[in-house]
């Protein structure tokens, strides 16, 4: 190993070395610092929310000042000002949420959709529909994606158990979307084509769980898929 005059012991395992013909040099400069800087890792997600409510501000202040200059009132400006603010929710509370990420943001993001959807209702499309229609559908999604979350991540150990159960869970929600526009077109409900979505999903649930039977298919998966 090769040292620089400059230095009096190994770098690496610290054993003093005296070589006659390359004499210790004090004022040499040192290959190294004498102090080592360590990288602290700042957090910027306030400057990063700051400029993030400013680029989704800008349009809607835009379309919010067209909107109240050259019609009567505040319009078609209420939607382009809601749908920044239900992005907004998406985004940035995402960013702090430490416990629970999941549910915590599922309900938030429930909540800004059924806002955004008032808005179009309240401003663009009025009628019953967001009572009778949007709000039974967003709710019914988000208490099903609730329940997978909890079922999966709580109860059911195994991959082949968890989608097995996100995939049956899939006819449930066909089968509530299907109850619910029936209601609202006709006043009464059907199960019909909800059937035809949902008898491949159950099969392919149970495949995954005759899969999760067969010890010698999950290793080789494990192996391939890393799972």
């Amino acid at each position: 190993m090769e040292l620089a005059p400059s230095e009096r012991v190994c770098p690496l395992c610290g054993v003093e070395v005296c070589n006659p013909k390359q004499p210790y040099d004090r004022k040499y400069p040192k290959p190294f610092p004498a102090q080592i800087d360590l990288f602290a890792p700042q957090d910027n997600r306030t400057f990063t929310v700051a400029i993030l409510t400013l680029v989704l501000a800008l349009p809607a202040a835009i379309c919010l000042a067209c909107d109240v200059a050259y019609t009567d009132g505040a319009g078609w400006s209420m939607l382009v000002l809601g749908a920044m603010a239900m992005l907004w929710v998406f985004i940035v509370p995402s960013m702090f949420i430490r416990k629970h990420p999941v549910l915590l943001g599922g309900i938030l993001d429930t909540g800004a959709l059924l806002g955004y959807l008032w808005v179009v209702e309240h401003f663009a499309a009025k009628g019953v529909w967001f009572q009778q229609l949007a709000v039974p559908i967003v709710v019914l999604t988000d208490a099903l994606f609730a329940l997978d979350y909890w079922l999966i991540f709580k109860i059911i150990r195994g991959r082949f158990k968890q989608m097995a159960t996100a995939v049956a869970s899939v006819p449930l929600l066909l089968f509530g979307i299907e109850i619910i526009v029936d209601r609202y077109l006709t006043g009464t409900f059907s199960i019909l084509w909800s059937y035809f979505v949902a008898i491949p999903c159950l099969i392919l649930a149970l495949l995954l769980l005759v899969l999760d039977r067969r010890q010698r298919f999950k290793n080789q998966m494990k192996k391939r898929l890393h799972m």
